[in-house]
C-alpha cells in the first residue's frame, strides 16, 4: 500500500515561498502532524535556518532548534511526520538524502524549480528503498 502525505495548498506555497527567499542555497522545513497507518497528514509545518557553511547543495539545522521544536510538538499531541529542503537538481533524494532517510524515517519533501516552477515530490525510506509517497494536496 503506497504512503500519503496530506498537506494544505496554502502550506505548500509557504515552503516554495521560504525555497524562493533562499535560492540559491537550499530551504528546509519540519512539519508536523499525525500519522495513521498509511496516511501521514501536516497540522503545522516550521522554516528553519539552513546553517551549512560548506555547500549550497546541502542544509544543516540547529540541533538545539530542532529539539525544542520536537518538544513543541510533543507538547501539541504531535509528532514529527516529514522532512522538507530544496534542491538545485530534480526533487529526488540525493546520496545525501538517502543517508539521512535512514537517520530520520519521516517522510522526505523535496523541492525543485529546475523546469521554472516549483515542483515537490515526497518520498519514504522503506526497508532500504526509496519509495515515493503520494502528496495529496488538500
Amino acid at each position: 500500500m503506497q504512503y500519503k502525505l496530506h498537506l494544505s495548498i496554502e502550506n505548500l506555497h509557504k515552503l516554495h515561498e521560504h525555497a524562493e527567499a533562499n535560492l540559491p542555497t537550499e530551504a528546509a522545513a519540519f512539519l508536523f502532524g499525525d500519522i495513521s497507518e498509511h496516511s501521514i497528514t501536516v497540522d503545522y509545518i516550521e522554516l528553519v535556518l539552513n546553517e551549512s557553511t560548506s555547500s549550497i547543495t546541502t542544509f544543516k539545522v540547529n540541533p538545539e532548534e530542532q529539539y525544542r521544536l520536537l518538544v513543541e510538538a510533543e507538547e501539541r499531541n504531535e509528532e514529527l511526520v516529514c522532512i522538507f529542503h530544496s534542491h538545485p537538481a530534480p526533487p529526488f533524494p540525493s546520496t545525501t538524502d538517502r543517508q539521512n532517510m535512514k537517520l530520520n524515517p519521516v517522510v522526505w519533501l523535496i523541492a525543485s524549480k529546475e523546469n521554472g516552477n516549483w515542483e515537490s515530490r515526497a518520498f519514504l525510506m522503506v526497508n532500504d528503498d526509496v519509495e515515493e509517497v503520494m502528496l495529496i494536496l488538500c
